[in-house]
């Protein structure tokens, strides 16, 4: 059985971010995240999606979102020429599974396409329905929800407090155990966790 992995980043005091916004920039650890979400599937929520401005390249975007036509109908520049379903053998197949609408952004000088898969309701999504991993990535509403349901937590833990943080990393300590400081530098550290539930 496949389980959700969770990929955060967050302050001493919690915050993940501020006014839509990751209230740093680390580098190395944009690449550590980069190595471990390429070619899996990216889990986040539409405030994530838009800060993020398009999908992550090489990776299979999902996004959640309780409001899926308004999300497509708001961002044509991702999303193209979309018509609200009226009826269709087409359309009404992929209706019938179980994310609400897949999409496909090209934004690259090579035509490269990336996918876009949009569920409505993190319930319906099973991670032994896909073949690669599944990391959830944002925000703080979609984390509490996920967190009871993944098997392994990467958390970057910034060595600073953000005093204008609006977005808060939700509680784990009682159900994860930490396995691996994966590295420790001068600004950051990350830290390898697993749900209590699955270890020996």
């Amino acid at each position: 059985m496949k389980h959700f992995k969770v990929i955060a980043a967050m302050s001493l005091n919690r915050v993940i971010g501020a006014d839509g916004k990751i209230p740093w920039h680390l580098p190395e650890d944009f690449k550590w995240f980069k190595k471990m979400t390429m070619g899996n599937i990216v889990v986040m929520g539409r405030k994530t999606f838009e800060g993020l401005g398009k999908p992550l390249p090489n990776r299979k975007n999902l996004i959640l979102t309780h409001h899926p036509q308004r999300l497509i109908k708001g961002h044509p520049e991702i999303f193209g020429q979309y018509h609200e379903w009226r009826g269709g053998l087409k359309v009404g197949g992929i209706l019938k599974k179980p994310y609400q609408f897949e999409f496909y952004f090209t934004k690259d000088a090579k035509g490269k396409q990336t996918e876009i898969l949009i569920f409505n309701s993190l319930e319906k999504l099973n991670p032994d329905d896909f073949n690669t991993d599944m990391l959830v990535c944002g925000g703080a509403e979609i984390y509490a929800q996920v967190l009871p349901r993944c098997s392994d937590l990467y958390l970057t833990l910034v060595k600073r407090e953000i005093q204008n943080g609006d977005a808060f990393f939700p509680s784990f300590e009682d159900k994860f155990v930490l396995v691996q400081e994966v590295r420790d530098t001068p600004e950051f550290k990350i830290l390898h966790y697993r749900h209590k539930s699955l270890l020996k």
